[in-house]
């Protein structure tokens, strides 16, 4: 065997064993991505209306980034309608049903993230029933553990810290509104209390009065 024939030998052998990595790589991803996990929750038990559904299809090749494809349907003559879609990252791809605007709906949170505290943030969305649509509120993935405070219409938060604190907002149109306080928690560098309960109900007056004030 010369050394042409050797070298023809050596590249078939390489083209080869190329060959067979492309198609198991390729073979792989199929598999890979038919093995995206599914999340489905029929609302019928949720709202009066029926048909609508929720579901989140979580990729595992997306762990950092936008990992979930979070829709919102309603199934019509036996046929799923779209009526909101979109990518998200959800760290525990949890769902939950509240009302978050006082109108008796109840809106849908996406889980986003959980902090080396285990305070949750989320995604929110207004349902409106009447236009046929999600409103997705900007900032509300900031508000660690938020809370709907539904007699004022406000929403405030209990977040777990070196000192736990607490912060109000409240929706406005597509955002959320931050009123500015930080009530603190335990006790200051003096060992002197707080007062978190008392400066709690002191601040929530404040905001309920320059609220009253505006209308």
């Amino acid at each position: 065997m010369n050394i042409w024939m050797v070298l023809h030998f050596i590249n078939k052998f390489k083209m080869k064993r190329i060959i067979f990595l492309l198609i198991f790589l390729i073979s792989q991803t199929l598999i890979f991505s038919q093995n995206k996990e599914v999340k489905k929750i029929n609302c019928d038990s949720i709202y009066n209306q029926k048909g609508y559904s929720v579901s989140l299809e979580f990729d595992p090749k997306d762990e950092i980034i936008l990992n979930v494809l979070f829709t919102f349907s309603k199934k019509i003559n036996g046929k799923e309608k779209i009526i909101h879609q979109e990518k998200l990252h959800s760290q525990f791809q949890n769902i939950e049903f509240i009302d978050f605007n006082g109108d008796g709906v109840k809106d849908i949170l996406i889980e986003n993230i959980s902090d080396v505290r285990s305070n949750l943030t989320y995604n929110l969305f207004i349902v409106d029933f009447k236009n046929q649509k999600l409103r997705k509120i900007e900032g509300f993935n900031e508000i660690k553990n938020p809370n709907y405070l539904k007699e004022y219409d406000l929403i405030d938060c209990l977040v777990m810290s070196g000192r736990n604190w607490t912060s109000f907002y409240k929706i406005e149109g597509n955002k959320v509104k931050d009123f500015g306080y930080v009530i603190k928690d335990g006790e200051d560098e003096n060992g002197k209390d707080l007062e978190y309960d008392k400066n709690y109900e002191l601040t929530l007056a404040k905001i309920l009065k320059s609220e009253k004030e505006k209308k």
